[in-house]
């Protein structure tokens, strides 16, 4: 554990060396008109715990560890921090700890239905096999009428072992002919964010509530849902990630059961299944509202301070 808060010490500075890479490469589609300083990003909307009883959780996880992350975080000098710096670790701590004390109500088994003729995949090799079967399985699907009108489902691409998923809400007519999630406009500007905070598209998965493309790109409806979901729960269950990122209020409301604002889901974390779920703006909107980037980027900079806490996390549990 001794390196553990000297990596968390270092964590806002390697937020900041990725937006510095950026703004020296011209990668300023986070910003707005004006001028702004790398070193002092605007502050986000104030993060208000919520509570959220309904919300599967995941088993308890009071360990040393968690307990070491969250005195490494509250026991550190924040003067000269810039506002945001403070927001992004109070967003983290607060999300370490909800996590530290969700009562073990409702486990992932319980759910995702886990086949007891099936043995659960461990490895990459395992999930990768896992998610070519199920890609097999939703190919042909004729659940819903969507079907009718595709030119082919649309299952999802990335690393069988990411730690990482985003989700929208469904393809696309790029992504329907192409068979692959976020290949559009959209598609290219999340390759973007997804550079811009250290990661390369092969390092996460992406995917979609609806596997098939609705008419006029229109939002999904309930049956829609209710027919593909099943997949998305599955998808889930094999890749295991540590964290999930839903894009869009289509994504959040459908992922998460709620009619909530975007607004106020972007405000805090939530859980599905014990995973805990960060909302942000699709970039479709992005491409619509360039005022919508700067909130985003300020998103996606807390994804990656959550993703860096709870990977540090989980590897001083296994060494724990």
């Amino acid at each position: 554990m001794s390196g553990s808060g000297g990596q968390h010490r270092l964590l806002l500075n390697d937020l900041r060396r990725y937006l510095n890479q950026r703004l020296e490469d011209g990668m300023t589609w986070y910003l707005d008109a004006g001028p702004v300083s790398a070193t002092s990003p605007l502050a986000p909307a104030p993060v208000h715990p919520v509570s959220d009883p309904a919300t599967p959780s995941r088993p308890a996880t009071t360990t040393a560890a968690v307990q070491e992350s969250l005195r490494s975080l509250s026991g550190r000098n924040t003067a000269g921090k810039d506002d945001f710096a403070k927001r992004c670790e109070a967003f983290v701590q607060e999300t370490l700890a909800r996590i530290d004390k969700s009562p073990p109500q409702v486990t992932q088994q319980d759910i995702f239905a886990v086949s007891v003729e099936q043995p659960k995949p461990r490895n990459r090799k395992q999930k990768s096999a896992a998610l070519q079967t199920l890609a097999a399985e939703v190919a042909p699907c004729t659940q819903c009428q969507l079907y009718s009108n595709r030119t082919q489902t649309v299952f999802g691409v990335g690393s069988s072992d990411a730690d990482l998923v985003f989700i929208g809400e469904a393809p696309g007519r790029d992504e329907d002919l192409q068979g692959e999630p976020f290949v559009g406009r959209a598609g290219q500007l999340l390759n973007e964010i997804l550079k811009a905070i250290g990661f390369r598209r092969q390092d996460v998965y992406i995917c979609n509530i609806l596997k098939c493309r609705p008419p006029q790109n229109r939002d999904p409806e309930r049956e829609e849902v209710e027919s593909c979901e099943p997949y998305l729960k599955q998808q889930l269950e094999i890749l295991e990630p540590k964290i999930i990122c839903c894009l869009g209020r289509v994504a959040a409301q459908t992922l998460l059961g709620t009619r909530a604002s975007l607004t106020s889901m972007r405000e805090t974390i939530h859980f599905y299944a014990g995973i805990p779920v960060l909302v942000t703006f699709h970039p479709a909107a992005l491409l619509r509202n360039p005022n919508w980037k700067r909130p985003t980027w300020e998103d996606v900079r807390k994804l990656r301070a959550l993703y860096d806490a709870l990977k540090e996390l989980g590897s001083a549990q296994a060494g724990g």
